[in-house]
């Protein structure tokens, strides 16, 4: 199955203009995930640091929401002073924490300073003690235990969750998303973020002019490109083989290939436990375009929760949202609510060397005065900047030129 850019909205979003900031305010981390991007280096950044990395993403870049990031942001000492000087800029923050040492008392000091939202990010590769060689659909209990804390501090929405997409685990996507659907309430949505790496095998790698061996610095890294082929086009597809219903609605392209689907997002409609189906391009239109009318930003995060008065405004003017009216209406005395799904591929080493980043990346960040991609930072901490990276010759074509 193939996603159709007919069928999707194109994200308007822009380098000047979206709704992410991305701050990492720690690099340390408690835990070793398999696909991190991250190397601890700096340790927490300062308070006044981060407040300038702050300023410079709502008056450089117009931002909705903060993600507050890491490492693990929850070790910074200052962690609830951060959130509330994002609460005094006016703007949202969203905390994205693996949830180890994430406690209910916390959530509340972080809400009452401000607060809007939490991801957790939770899979099977994470190393996680006691989890070990556990499934996703076992990894579920674990979600279960941080949705119902979080559920239980007042001022808190339902809670996100992120899982990395490796080929060992992408089939347990839609054992995800269906724990999802029934934690319905205490769950606004799910994302998928496909693994990706520096490919050793056939590549070389330079900083500028100098060779240098990532191997020894990077924690993305891969023996070959088979480690790195799940595409977001192949985790839309396992979900919507699961749940019929579903289709994403948006899209970010590639910065190098034109038929790249770099963030998918879609909404899951449901009532109880059926999908009555999802919504349609029309519908992220709407919502994208009011929203930059009324307050003057860019959206991402929303509370994912739909009662039937909204499901019938927008069938109006989506035939996908009218398809899923017309389900409900066989059973009307159902609540109906939204399940987010957002669809992240990470940077692609394509293979004359190019990389295929997200275009008007959402999670740019501030580096030594400049916006860099966060997803590789570590670049620029340890290289002083991109790396990039060169095809390797074949050894005849090598003993050819050596002669």
């Amino acid at each position: 199955m193939t996603v159709s850019s007919e069928s999707l909205y194109r994200f308007p979003w822009s380098s000047h203009d979206n709704p992410l900031g991305w701050v990492e305010v720690t690099d340390e981390c408690n835990f070793n995930c398999t696909g991190c991007y991250r190397r601890n280096v700096n340790g927490h950044k300062t308070l006044d640091a981060i407040r300038a990395e702050v300023r410079m993403l709502k008056r450089l870049r117009n931002v909705d929401s903060i993600s507050l990031a890491g490492g693990e942001p929850i070790l910074h000492p200052q962690i609830r002073e951060i959130v509330a000087a994002i609460a005094r800029e006016g703007l949202k923050s969203f905390m994205l924490s693996n949830g180890h040492g994430v406690t209910a008392d916390l959530l509340r000091d972080l809400v009452a300073a401000g607060l809007t939202g939490i991801g957790f990010h939770v899979d099977s590769m994470q190393n996680r003690p006691g989890w070990a060689g556990r499934s996703e659909r076992d990894m579920n209990e674990l979600r279960q235990q941080y949705a119902e804390m979080a559920h239980g501090v007042r001022g808190l929405p339902p809670v996100g969750f992120g899982m990395t997409v490796y080929p060992q685990n992408l089939t347990q996507v839609p054992d995800v998303v269906r724990w999802a659907i029934g934690a319905h309430g205490i769950v606004g949505g799910v994302s998928f973020i496909t693994y990706r790496a520096a490919v050793r095998k056939g590549f070389d790698y330079f900083a500028g002019s100098t060779p240098v061996d990532p191997w020894t610095g990077l924690g993305y890294l891969a023996e070959t490109a088979d480690e790195v082929s799940v595409r977001s086009t192949d985790v839309s597809d396992v979900i919507a083989e699961a749940f019929s219903g579903f289709a994403a609605c948006a899209f970010l392209g590639g910065t190098q290939t034109h038929e790249a689907r770099k963030w998918l997002d879609g909404l899951l409609l449901c009532a109880g436990k059926e999908v009555l189906g999802s919504l349609g391009s029309r519908s992220m239109e709407f919502m994208q375009v009011v929203h930059h009318l009324l307050f003057g930003t860019y959206v991402v995060y929303t509370r994912g929760r739909m009662s039937a008065g909204p499901l019938l405004l927008l069938s109006l003017v989506d035939p996908r949202v009218r398809s899923a009216l017309g389900r409900f209406l066989r059973n009307p005395f159902r609540r109906v609510f939204g399940l987010s799904i957002g669809i992240v591929q990470a940077p692609d080493l394509l293979p004359d060397g190019r990389v295929d980043m997200c275009e008007s990346c959402p999670d740019m960040t501030f580096f030594d005065g400049r916006l860099v991609n966060s997803c590789r930072l570590d670049e620029h901490r340890l290289y002083g900047g991109l790396l990039s990276a060169v095809p390797r010759m074949p050894a005849q074509v090598q003993a050819t030129f050596s002669r």
